[in-house]
């Protein structure tokens, strides 16, 4: 009798155990899963970046037409133009540098869970 208890006790700590590495593993999962998303938004944020850099870019270009052209009002505004640009791309350049951050974060917390689940 003692040896059947001692079994069952020994059967419910394995499965415990068990248990307890399957929540560790799920918990890296999704900690990898979080980490993809972020990625692909840093991604997204990067070529929203590229984007507003290429467009003031092209107001630059279009200042340096109007200075030629000697009309003032029109420089002044495509300057505008291009500073409103470089603050967007600046604006999502930070929000790039955000989402790999927190990319790196999950990771890491993947990494500690499966440490765990071993």
């Amino acid at each position: 009798m003692k040896r059947l208890i001692s079994i069952l006790v020994l059967l419910l700590a394995l499965l415990s155990l068990r248990a307890q590495n399957d929540f560790y593993l799920r918990q890296a999962r999704s900690y990898q899963r979080e980490a993809e998303f972020y990625t692909r938004q840093a991604l997204g944020y990067e070529r929203e970046v590229d984007y507003y850099n290429r467009q003031a870019q092209g107001y630059l270009r279009e200042t340096e037409y109007y200075v030629k052209q000697k009309k003032y009002d029109k420089v002044k505004a495509y300057q505008q133009y291009a500073k409103n640009a470089t603050d967007k791309a600046e604006d999502y350049a930070r929000k790039a540098r955000n989402a790999r951050e927190r990319a790196q974060d999950y990771m890491r917390k993947a990494e500690n869970a499966l440490k765990r689940a071993k």
